[in-house]
């Protein structure tokens, strides 16, 4: 047994999750929710939604709707919704909110210590460093769709967009996601020093400090989540075709994928989910009011602690894998509603 493995054996997991409920009223959009991993019970959990400034999202699906990425910051727990950081302490008493005019959806967060985090402006494809003990501080900026090599690889175009401007509210059409040129850049991790970002539209993990491409997969599909270990493997969720991946950053490979539907647990849900579309297609046939079939097993949320690796997906579930196997060792099912999906993901090691 290695240490790690002991260091899991001895220890408790507090799992926070974020929340984002499509098709629903923004006030009721999503929730940051605090679970006792051994117990499976609910400790807490508050309302997330976008607040100040308030938001008209033109969008029925999920967009300006609930809680995003989620980091630790000292004692506290650092949660975002659409433009803003909710600062909460560890059992989720409110203390602050932190935004910037340049925070657009914020998808993934990433901490590097001493009050230093990068958030993904997912929106408008920027990644800003900020400062939290600093109210906020941008320290730096990332802008991927100007960099002359992510152009050239990509075919790419700058956003048109006045920086200097409140842009919290300006990016919320469905026209915006759209463009050709929109990475929807949705996650960020640092590796020796430098930041790496995922373009999720185009299934790669670039190097944002040195302008590089180093895995570009057209098998990734809607990908989310970027983890970064100190050997440089990379594990990302592969979100509409049910998998996680593992990339060798160092060879610029995929070295290994999971199959989640492996698991009977993943099975049943997507045949829950096949039954209700095939019920869809059948009324709309006879004429008939159609059921609305939002997409099971929506692959989101990622964090790891020694060799468990806790995934989320839709209906809200977390998951608990087995890194060294790939097997499914515990998984916690917060609702049977797939309009709830999760988005963050954060696990607090107690001894």
């Amino acid at each position: 047994m290695s240490d790690s493995d002991a260091t899991q054996l001895d220890s408790s997991f507090k799992v926070y999750f974020s929340t984002v409920v499509r098709s629903s009223p923004l006030i009721k959009g999503g929730e940051i929710v605090l679970l006792d991993w051994e117990s499976k019970t609910i400790e807490a959990k508050q309302p997330i939604f976008p607040k100040n400034p308030e938001i008209i999202d033109p969008n029925p699906r999920g967009n300006g709707r609930g809680g995003r990425g989620i980091e630790f910051f000292g004692n506290d727990v650092v949660v975002a919704d659409y433009h803003t950081l909710e600062i909460y302490d560890y059992k989720l008493n409110h203390k602050k909110d932190i935004s910037h005019p340049l925070l657009a959806s914020i998808h993934e967060t990433f901490s590097q210590g001493d009050g230093m985090i990068w958030v993904t402006s997912t929106s408008i494809d920027a990644v800003l460093g900020l400062d939290l003990r600093q109210n906020g501080h941008m320290f730096q900026q990332y802008w991927p769709r100007e960099m002359p090599e992510f152009q050239r690889r990509l075919g790419l175009m700058p956003l048109k967009i006045k920086k200097n401007d409140d842009n919290r509210t300006k990016f919320l059409e469905p026209k915006h996601n759209r463009h050709p040129s929109h990475l929807h850049l949705n996650a960020i991790a640092k590796w020796r020093g430098e930041l790496y970002g995922l373009f999720n539209r185009f299934g790669v993990i670039a190097n944002l400090d040195k302008e590089e491409i180093i895995i570009q997969d057209s098998s990734l599909d809607h990908p989310h989540n970027l983890l970064i270990n100190e050997d440089g493997l990379a594990i990302v969720n592969n979100t509409y075709k049910y998998a996680i991946h593992f990339y060798d950053l160092n060879e610029g490979e995929l070295i290994r994928t999971i199959n989640l539907t492996e698991f009977k647990l993943i099975r049943g849900l997507l045949l829950k989910n096949k039954l209700n579309y095939f019920l869809k297609g059948l009324q709309k046939k006879l004429f008939l009011p159609q059921i609305d079939v939002p997409k099971a097993v929506f692959v989101r949320g990622l964090d790891r602690v020694g060799n468990l690796l806790f995934v989320g997906i839709s209906p809200a579930t977390i998951l608990c894998i087995d890194l060294e196997n790939g097997k499914l060792l515990d998984s916690y099912s917060y609702t049977d509603n797939v309009n709830v999906c999760v988005h963050g993901l954060k696990v607090l090691v107690e001894n």
